[in-house]
């Protein structure tokens, strides 16, 4: 833990002493070269130090340029960095600066989503997953994520053992249907 922090801080150090004066062009080279270097011949992120670097450069993006098209994905992509190394936390307050400056970028229901997604599966706290869900629910009802935010409600809370008894259960009752129209 402590030499991630130590990465972190090095990594803000570094990319803010070369964002200081640096254009949109520098920054958007710097950007590139950074995609290049994080994943490996699988698609895999090589470490995390690097995912962090890109996440701070899409981060500074989003700040310095955010009246520039590609600000939102660039801020959204820093977030999608934070659910896939299960940073929680960091998911968390991009995502809501997402939704603060972004509010009706294309993207918003997905950050939304993934505010209940992170509170649910990263952070384990049902009550703020199940907040998001709702207004996610709400706000954009026929998304193609409506349906996962559903179950998603209604797995709320519920153990791995829970949840492996009630997919047996389905399926069991799924098989007795298809045996019992057959025999018709």
């Amino acid at each position: 833990m402590k030499n991630l922090l130590r990465m972190s801080l090095f990594a803000l150090l570094t990319i803010g002493m070369a964002a200081c004066g640096s254009n949109k062009e520098e920054a958007l080279t710097k950007i590139k070269e950074l995609e290049g270097k994080l994943l490996d011949a699988n698609g895999n992120p090589k470490d995390e130090a690097s995912a962090y670097n890109l996440q701070v450069a899409y981060d500074d993006f989003s700040e310095r340029f955010s009246d520039d098209p590609q600000a939102s994905e660039y801020l959204f992509k820093a977030a999608t960095i934070s659910i896939n190394l299960n940073w929680g936390e960091s998911a968390v307050k991009i995502l809501d600066k997402f939704i603060l400056k972004y509010p009706e970028s294309t993207r918003a229901p997905e950050a939304l989503f993934f505010l209940g997604y992170v509170h649910d599966n990263q952070i384990n706290d049902d009550v703020k997953a199940g907040e998001y869900y709702n207004q996610f629910l709400k706000k954009y009802p026929g998304h193609t994520f409506a349906k996962d935010a559903e179950a998603s409600i209604r797995n709320l809370g519920k153990t791995d053992e829970e949840l492996m008894r009630e997919f047996e259960k389905m399926n069991a009752d799924s098989l007795k249907k298809d045996t019992a129209s057959a025999s018709v």
